[in-house]
């Protein structure tokens, strides 16, 4: 199974590190190997979202793409906006058949940016997803 690099960003501001396999839509709770090699199961209600990354430095200076028309030019499935309750915006596409009740996952559209897919608590939102 190949692993992919995750960060789990909790919905009270911890930050943890972690790898983990495939998961689908609506799986709950996570479970990931943490970089110490340690076994965690996080219940999605605790997490604002797991973020599949490139690398776990990433550059805390980028400034996302967020010009949505440039963004929705780059999508194959539905285009939509995610407002978080702690304030960030992210933009990218989702299956036409997304179930927003449950954890779902969002691809990050810009290249350049260090998050790949994103899997979102629903809870963590400000409103519901915008199309």
């Amino acid at each position: 199974m190949e692993y992919r690099k995750l960060i789990l960003r909790y919905l009270d501001g911890r930050v943890i590190q972690a790898r983990v396999g495939f998961f689908e839509n609506g799986t709950d709770p996570i479970v990931a190997m943490k970089t110490d090699g340690s076994t965690i199961c996080v219940p999605l209600s605790e997490l604002k979202a797991a973020f599949f990354v490139k690398d776990y430095e990433g550059n805390p200076s980028y400034q996302s793409l967020l010009d949505e028309e440039n963004l929705r030019k780059k999508t194959s499935g539905a285009f939509v906006t995610l407002y978080f309750k702690d304030g960030e915006v992210l933009m990218g596409e989702v299956a036409e058949n997304t179930d927003f009740s449950k954890g779902f996952f969002v691809q990050l559209l810009d290249p350049n940016d260090n998050n790949i897919l994103v899997y979102v608590n629903p809870k963590s939102l400000k409103k519901p997803p915008q199309f």
